[in-house]
């Protein structure tokens, strides 16, 4: 591949962006399946090597040695998020399901052969982890950023899903996902049993 050096105050397009290519939130492991489910979104970054004035930054700016800073799409397509099932080991992709906006919350895969996934418009979906089709979606009134966990209570398996929509992922990616701006806020703990 080599080195690129980038020039400075000459703009330059990098793939994947800083953000990352798979969500930072956790993905999840099946021994049943043996494959590994995770967020993952594909966006660059168009930026300009220079002097950046850190007094007129605003609060929470990240501080990249850069005059210019913008997320763009790649160059060959449009940016793209998805639900991706792998094979940990030779990396090879399964199965996977598009979505429209990156999904920034953790996924969780049962012993029950389901693997539960949120996304940024708050639809929290089941998915049979063998093959990726979509068995159950419920909208939970706002994006999902955490993590889904299941617990044992009283002989019923429940799944809990907390919702509520906010970090400063959806205003630096609102370049590359626009709809990032019509999601609502809201916070709530939803909890469902699993037959």
């Amino acid at each position: 591949v080599g080195r690129h050096e980038p020039q400075m105050g000459k703009p330059d397009v990098f793939c994947p962006s800083v953000l990352g290519a798979r969500s930072w939130n956790a993905g999840a492991y099946s021994p049943q399946t043996g494959l590994w489910y995770t967020n993952a979104h594909e966006f660059c970054m168009k930026v300009a090597s220079g002097e950046q004035d850190v007094k007129e930054m605003a609060f929470s700016q990240p501080y990249f040695g850069v005059s210019a800073f913008d997320f763009v799409p790649p160059p060959d397509g449009k940016a793209s998020a998805r639900l991706a099932a792998y094979e940990p080991l030779s990396g090879k992709q399964v199965w996977s399901v598009d979505y429209d906006l990156p999904g920034l919350g953790g996924v969780l895969a049962t012993a029950g052969g389901l693997v539960f996934n949120g996304d940024s418009h708050g639809l929290v979906h089941a998915y049979d982890n063998r093959s990726g089709e979509e068995l159950w979606k419920f909208n939970t009134g706002s994006g999902i950023r955490g993590g889904i966990i299941s617990y044992s209570a009283g002989g019923k398996q429940y799944v809990l899903v907390p919702s509520g929509f906010g970090s400063l992922f959806p205003g630096f990616a609102s370049s590359v996902f626009p709809d990032f701006k019509d999601i609502r806020g809201g916070a709530a703990l939803i909890a469902f049993v699993v037959d």
